[in-house]
């Protein structure tokens, strides 16, 4: 199996200081606060994912959330410390790529939790907790979709001599 080889392109000085702030400070913060949340309180994660109240919790379906906490703890991790350790474009590319395949599901259940994409696009319907995951959700997959795409990316003077 072929490696690839590092793109020769630093991070650093390539990705916006904006997405790296967001994707190595910020977003592995907001994970740690979301796996405490569904460890310890998971039925007030459900209500405030729902716009109907959650009394109880089947015991039988904890280990979900359980799975929801190790996915945030792997966010967190490759936020805070693998992004911080591959200082290179092509490895925080494809890092991206990978967290976005959690994204996707994760999108999509915010929008059925409150009826399907069609309810969730009626903004006027919103509710507090509607701002906040969308608030908590947004900014960083689209910050990992401008890393992939490259859009804002700068290059450096070393970069622009080849």
């Amino acid at each position: 199996m072929a490696i690839l080889p590092p793109s020769g392109r630093s991070a650093t000085a390539t990705v916006p200081a904006v997405y790296r702030i967001l994707l190595l400070y910020l977003e592995p913060l907001f994970a740690l606060g979301g796996v405490l949340l569904v460890l310890t309180q998971p039925q007030t994660y459900a209500s405030t994912m729902t716009r109907a109240a959650v009394t109880s919790l089947d015991p039988a379906t904890r280990f979900i959330y359980t799975e929801l906490g190790g996915a945030w703890l792997h966010f967190a991790f490759t936020e805070a410390i693998a992004l911080r350790l591959l200082d290179d474009v092509r490895a925080w590319k494809v890092l991206c790529m990978a967290m976005l395949m959690s994204d996707l599901p994760y999108c999509h259940s915010v929008a059925q939790a409150v009826g399907g994409w069609q309810a969730w696009l009626v903004v006027a319907d919103w509710t507090v907790e509607d701002w906040i995951a969308t608030v908590t959700t947004w900014p960083f997959v689209l910050t990992r979709i401008a890393i992939i795409f490259g859009v804002g990316s700068r290059e450096t003077k070393k970069q622009k001599d080849r």
